[in-house]
């Protein structure tokens, strides 16, 4: 087969959907099956991209497509004609903000939530009208959709109409050679260092959004179990700033407990698992995921996790991550207390390392060709 994928979301590599773009074309870059792919890249994020399959070539695209509405542009205007005259067997869209109207070829997109039709105000004016009056007719146009999560499957069948039966479930990976336990003292000693954390800590790794990512009742919950507990702990928000991050920040600013959050801004890939090997507990209260990576990067570090109970969370956690009612911060409170009376617990955390095993890009990849096969031979 020839194939193209288009690598237009990668934003410097600082989100989800980056982390699913890189990791899966690594994977099927290593895998056995020897398809063209012709890796479409924007100029400032190529080095994130490197090709090690003689079957794979980069096409790096002028920078000035690489920002949202360009990128559109770029898609319906030029990729049709690239498709047709590169006789590509399919393309695959990795965001489905970016189907092209007019096709060229098979299309193939990956929807990792449909969150704008769920929330209000996740974006300003402009991206929601996009994202809820055009995207959906996009969605239709394409011939297969990937999702990462059967929640978000039964979101595109009852939302947009989208036939189930063109629609494939794949969950995403993780990477365990980053995401693994380490030596807690060496973590602490250089979270210490770089981000001035002395004691021990609950961690929250998120971009910081509201309010779609619930900092802001994790702030409350916190509040409540420090007055009751009078513990010696912090609650570090591990993220880049994103939308209203200053709503959050002022909150944070006049908690009764401010002095013990902290924020870090970006966190490097090096350190996450640093943040997750060395912290009392992972919170993860978050109001909507398409899938949810640091639950089951944090399980692969032998942290203790609680998430939210909602959207595809659920789904993930399976039977090893306890749940609650993310709007609910008393039940939030009482979660990160259940952990931190606990303590550490060995056989809870070999079991979360456990279950998160099961999450291989390996596995992904193989099931993402699969897709591609099956899609490129319909109606021949």
């Amino acid at each position: 087969m020839n194939l193209a994928f288009s690598a237009f979301v990668l934003q410097g590599g600082r989100t989800g959907v980056a982390s699913y773009v890189t990791n899966l074309l690594a994977a099927l870059q290593a895998g056995p099956r020897g398809h063209a792919m012709d890796v479409l890249v924007p100029e400032s994020d190529q080095a994130l991209l490197p090709i090690s399959n003689p079957h794979f070539r980069k096409t790096v695209v002028a920078q000035r497509w690489a920002a949202p509405i360009p990128a559109i542009l770029w898609h319906n205007l030029a990729l049709p004609a690239r498709s047709r005259r590169e006789h590509y067997d399919l393309v695959h869209i990795p965001s489905y903000r970016r189907i092209p109207w007019r096709k060229g070829t098979r299309i193939v997109a990956t929807v990792h939530d449909l969150a704008t039709l769920h929330m209000d105000g996740k974006y300003d004016a402009a991206r929601m009208f996009y994202n809820r009056r055009i995207v959906p007719s996009l969605i239709r146009r394409a011939d297969h959709v990937i999702t990462v999560s059967r929640f978000t499957r039964d979101d595109l069948v009852s939302l947009v109409g989208y036939p189930a039966e063109r629609i494939t479930v794949i969950y995403e990976g993780i990477n365990h050679a980053v995401y693994r336990p380490l030596p807690k003292d060496v973590c602490r000693a250089r979270l210490a260092e770089k981000h001035g954390l002395h004691k021990p800590f609950i961690v929250f790794v998120s971009r910081v959004e509201h309010p779609a990512k619930n900092h802001v009742r994790l702030i409350e919950a916190f509040e409540l179990l420090k007055n009751r507990r009078r513990l010696d702990v912090q609650l570090v928000m591990a993220g880049a700033d994103w939308n209203r991050a200053d709503v959050v920040k002022e909150r944070a600013a006049r908690s009764p407990v401010a002095d013990d959050i902290r924020f870090t801004g970006f966190v490097s890939l090096e350190e996450i698992p640093m943040l997750y090997s060395c912290c009392e507990a992972m919170v993860y209260p978050s109001l909507f995921e398409g899938f949810g990576f640091p639950i089951i990067e944090a399980l692969a570090c032998g942290a203790h996790v609680a998430c939210s109970n909602t959207t595809s969370m659920r789904e993930i956690a399976g039977e090893c991550v306890p749940t609650f009612d993310p709007l609910n911060v008393e039940e939030i409170a009482q979660k990160m207390d259940e952990i931190l009376t606990r303590g550490h617990n060995p056989a809870l955390s070999e079991a979360g390392c456990a279950y998160a095993a099961g999450f291989r890009w390996e596995d992904t990849a193989r099931q993402t060709l699969d897709v591609y096969e099956r899609v490129a031979k319909e109606n021949r």
